[in-house]
């Protein structure tokens, strides 16, 4: 009879020992013993612009973000909104300009009109210490992305010197000039890439 309680009692404490841990350990149990926590790595975080603007924005969107009056102007499938006025973009004023294919925000520019070499010079080092070294742009390439909104308004002798970034989520970043005293940083989607140039019947 002693021996038959003796079994009882320790049945009893095992018991409460395990319900004791499963409480402990969220009410999962033994099966957590041993087991690594997991944790997820999160994504790069996609390319904001200022205000929150982001890609794919469509006009409203950017208007109701953007705290410059806007301009509009239509055109086929692009159109492109302009600050009623100059915005401050590092220590100088420039002319900002978006511009939307079928209503989806797709490229962004920034323009400085009568400005330095020097003042190149400062936004090329401010852009490097955000989005790390600058590389050789193709003035061609950036001639080509303004002709789909602006035919003919840059010309490819001009785009000199030209350099190019690329951010964390393949967000494009240029900086050239287009004229003897005015240059441009120009941000481009991810979603337009390489599709720049007409390649009907090619």
């Amino acid at each position: 009879m002693k021996r038959v309680t003796a079994i009882i009692l320790s049945a009893v404490i095992l018991l409460s020992v395990s319900a004791a841990f499963s409480e402990s350990a969220g009410g999962t149990g033994w099966e957590q013993f041993g087991q690594a926590a997991v944790t997820a790595t999160p994504a790069p975080n996609a390319f904001r612009f200022r205000d929150g603007i982001r890609w794919g924005m469509n006009k409203a969107q950017v208007k109701a973000l953007e705290t410059e009056p806007m301009i509009e102007r239509g055109m086929q499938s692009w159109s492109i909104m302009k600050a009623d006025g100059k915005v401050i973009v590092s220590r100088f004023t420039a002319d900002l300009v978006f511009m939307f294919r079928e209503d989806r925000l797709m490229m962004i520019t920034y323009e400085f009109p009568q400005e330095t070499y020097d003042s190149f010079q400062y936004l090329a080092g401010a852009l490097s210490s955000l989005y790390g070294e600058k590389a050789d742009a193709e003035p061609q390439k950036i001639k080509a992305l303004m002709d789909a909104i602006n035919p003919n308004y840059y010309k490819t002798e001009m785009i000199t010197p030209a350099a190019g970034w690329k951010s964390a989520d393949g967000t494009t970043i240029y900086l050239y000039r287009y004229a003897a005293t005015d240059f441009a940083i120009m941000y481009v989607s991810p979603e337009l890439g390489s599709r720049i140039y007409q390649t009907n019947g090619l």
